[in-house]
């Protein structure tokens, strides 16, 4: 009874809310494309990361590929308008939108997160989205959490990258609800989410292009790029704090549209409703009369609704800290404070045909993100972390836990292997107080750098970066990025 109250509450919302907007000349237009998310059979489907295939060219930008998920369970309960999807954060969504082919348009939707992830996805729309920088018409749009300070979510990332649309080319511009403290919005709450790509085009400094657009959050606008272009009315910036161009229409290349999952992070948990795209650009009006239509106020269980039979799920919490004990030597502040490249360790050398190993526990964040632990670099001399430092000082490569690296040995080096088994949903828990043994060896003209983890719970993982080219002497160090090291057994220098 309560839910039919509720749907006719909402229907005379809606009726009232329409004609209102008719007589003020604010009618909402008819959708592109309108997901429920009331029941099944609208043609979204269940999918979840799996093994990246190397020989799969448009996973070359990619860590993992994507498959279905026969085995998901969809569960509905209520939403801010009629029934809510909840992501149980073992799959996310195939929606099977199509493209607008227009750069004019708005996309708007309802979600309520039981689990972020720095960077991770909600909503990523777009052309090629797991393809390389050099790929051509790579542009899409990730509705994500950024790790900045301050924090915001929602970011709207945006990529168009070697576009052979012939405009935007190497553009990575966001947009974020401004606050100077930061803005964490949808956590634990219902928010509602519109993003209008309003279609002025934007050219900075450095010839790149963008386009004008503009971030409401549940019916109030909170950014709008083409002001800060003209105006810089919110950030210092112009083309850069904006939106990507073409990610609707670049050509006739695979579009992607997803929800909760992309090609390299952790998939989302919680919530959604209620998603709509129009193929023109809502005025402030029309994105309000839209929010009219749900209830941003409705509570909603934590953990999801539950499945007939089971228990209610309880919500899912952040990671406890573990407390910083240092026995050794200290790599980076207790207090996780040290920045990138704002500590090393001492420097070893590992002589042709040796290999030398540090040991160490790693103290991360609770609520870091992936890279927030420890690096290795791999350089020529036996002092210095930059050129200013040293004489001759170069990087042969500089390897992270979150299988990212670069240097003259790492960057185009086709012989390079990397392996790894982390479990990307629990890796920031499993690093924190882990003990981890790095080996460096040097193999004359080629480097490997090996990781094997024991975490407090008794896991064990394992990664390895193998085929760094080497061209003379060979030395490496740790460093952090808002983590911390207690250097436990080091090799002979």
């Amino acid at each position: 009874m309560k839910k039919l109250f509720a749907l006719i509450l909402c229907a005379a919302l809606a009726l009232t809310m329409f004609s209102f907007a008719a007589a003020e000349g604010t009618e909402l237009p008819e959708a592109f494309a309108h997901i429920t998310f009331d029941g099944e059979d609208e043609g979204y489907k269940a999918i979840t990361n799996g093994e990246k295939d190397d020989a799969d060219p448009m996973l070359d930008g990619a860590n993992k590929s994507i498959i279905e998920a026969p085995d998901a369970k969809f569960l509905y309960g209520e939403g801010p308008v009629g029934n809510a999807l909840y992501i149980d954060g073992t799959y996310g969504l195939d929606l099977g939108l199509k493209p607008t082919n227009t750069d004019v348009y708005t996309i708007s939707f309802w979600l309520n997160a039981d689990r972020l992830s720095d960077y991770g996805p909600t909503l990523q729309i777009g052309y090629n989205v797991g393809r390389a920088d050099t790929a051509a018409n790579v542009t899409w749009m990730n509705v994500t959490q950024t790790n900045w300070t301050p924090k915001y979510f929602p970011t709207i990332w945006s990529r168009n990258v070697a576009s052979n649309a012939e405009d935007g080319t190497n553009c990575w511009p966001w947009m974020a609800p401004f606050a100077e403290d930061g803005a964490m919005i949808g956590k634990r709450e219902w928010a509602m989410f519109t993003v209008v790509c309003s279609g002025e085009e934007q050219v900075g400094g450095n010839g790149q292009k963008t386009v004008g657009a503009q971030l409401y959050v549940n019916g109030e606008l909170r950014y709008d790029s083409a002001d800060n272009y003209i105006n810089g009315t919110y950030f210092p910036y112009t083309w850069d704090a904006t939106l990507a161009p073409n990610i609707m229409k670049p050509g006739d290349d695979r579009f992607e549209s997803y929800f909760g999952i992309n090609y390299w992070d952790t998939i989302y948990k919680g919530y959604v409703d209620d998603l709509y795209i129009f193929d023109t650009a809502l005025n402030a009006e029309q994105v309000a009369a839209l929010y009219a239509l749900g209830n941003g106020k409705l509570e909603s269980p934590k953990g999801g609704p539950v499945a007939e039979g089971e228990a209610e799920a309880p919500a899912e919490e952040a990671a406890p800290a573990v407390e910083v004990k240092i026995t050794g030597t200290a790599v980076g502040a207790e207090d996780l404070s040290t920045g990138w490249w704002g500590a090393h360790s001492d420097i070893w050398a590992v002589p042709a045909g040796e290999s030398a190993s540090v040991t160490f526990t790693d103290y991360v964040p609770a609520e870091g993100s992936n890279w927030n632990t420890f690096v290795v670099v791999l350089q020529n001399t036996p002092t210095g972390h930059g050129a200013d430092q040293a004489e001759g000082y170069a990087e042969y490569a500089v390897v992270r836990c979150d299988n990212f690296g670069w240097g003259a040995g790492y960057d185009g080096n086709e012989n390079l292997a990397l392996e790894c088994n982390w479990n990307w949903d629990t890796f920031i828990t499993d690093m924190n107080g882990a003990k981890v043994v790095v080996t460096v060896t040097n193999n004359g003209e080629t480097a490997d750098v090996v990781a094997n983890v024991t975490t407090l719970a008794g896991k064990e993982y394992f990664q390895s970066y193998k085929g760094i080219a080497v061209t003379g002497d060979l030395y490496f160090c740790l460093g952090v990025d808002s983590s911390c090291l207690d250097i436990l057994e080091t090799p002979v220098k």
